[in-house]
């Protein structure tokens, strides 16, 4: 049952990320097509651009987070016996929950700051509305990499670094 719900949980994640990507891709054309065919454009496409682009990043590095697909050194692991190994997974996923959190929560600030004194972002919606992607997305990390802790460690890929090695 738990499995179900997140294959779920990650196909709408895919499939917010594709959608989010096509109408971004589809504005983008929709724009340089206003402006060559008929010297206009959309006021609102550059800020809403901008924005998507924000929402696009923060949310894909979330899926490269559930993937475990992040940035990350992994040169001691590989070294290291089964105990530490595991030890050293839990500190690691711990300190980037505490960091992801600390940002989810600068982000919150940044947000209510913003709501003190808002300007129009776009007809109709206030300029924190899309800023909400800072806090989400940090918080929705933060909560991956504390259930990554959880998790045992990937095994390290000692045949690919030797045969990167061997590439070279």
């Amino acid at each position: 049952m738990r499995r179900r719900w997140l294959q779920g949980l990650h196909r709408a994640e895919d499939a917010l990320l594709a959608g989010l990507l096509a109408a971004l891709l589809l504005l983008a054309v929709a724009q340089i097509g206003l402006r060559v065919l008929f010297d206009a454009g959309l006021d609102w496409a550059e800020p809403v651009s901008r924005t998507g682009v924000l929402w696009l990043a923060l949310f894909g590095a979330l899926g490269a987070t559930r993937e475990r697909r992040q940035i990350a050194v992994d040169a001691l692991p590989r070294l290291l016996a089964a105990g530490p190994r595991r030890l050293l997974w839990v500190v690691a996923q711990a300190v980037a929950a505490a960091v992801s959190a600390a940002l989810a929560w600068f982000g919150l600030g940044m947000v209510l700051l913003e709501r003190e004194a808002p300007v129009p972002f776009v007809a109709g919606i206030p300029s924190w509305v899309p800023m909400l992607a800072v806090p989400a997305g940090f918080a929705l990390m933060a909560l991956r990499f504390a259930i990554a802790a959880t998790l045992p460690p990937p095994e390290p890929d000692v045949a690919s670094a030797s045969g990167a090695e061997a590439g070279r």
